[in-house]
């Protein structure tokens, strides 16, 4: 499975690193299964090079987001576009939206690509 910078490029012709995007990663779960800490968080971070990339931010839930619903979520991507609209729901296995034919290209095209 390719990155998701390397998904972005392929699929959807865009750069995660674009100035036009801000992507937020949220951790719903910490390594340990319970509520994601700020320790984990800035593990995250570092590993992924986040903490060097302007355009990213990383959130932690809180343990109310703990449960079978949030779960389901996982692994997944959504595009909430400029009026904060939530254009693209690729959000776990059974999601809305395909992440390779729909999600991906349809952040390339909303970003003035093809």
């Amino acid at each position: 499975m390719p990155s998701l910078d390397e998904a972005a490029q392929r699929y959807g012709q865009v750069s995660l690193d674009d100035d036009r995007l801000v992507v937020v990663h949220l951790l719903l779960y910490g390594y340990d299964m319970e509520a994601p800490s700020l320790s984990d968080a800035r593990e995250w971070a570092e590993h992924y090079g986040l903490d060097e990339r302007d355009n990213h931010i990383v959130l932690v839930g809180d343990p109310r987001m703990i449960g079978p619903r949030t779960y389901r979520m996982i692994p997944g991507l959504q595009v909430v576009d400029e009026d904060f609209v939530l254009t693209y729901d690729s959000a776990g296995g059974s999601a809305r939206d395909d992440l390779w034919t729909e999600l991906w290209p349809g952040l390339g095209h909303m970003l003035g690509g093809s």
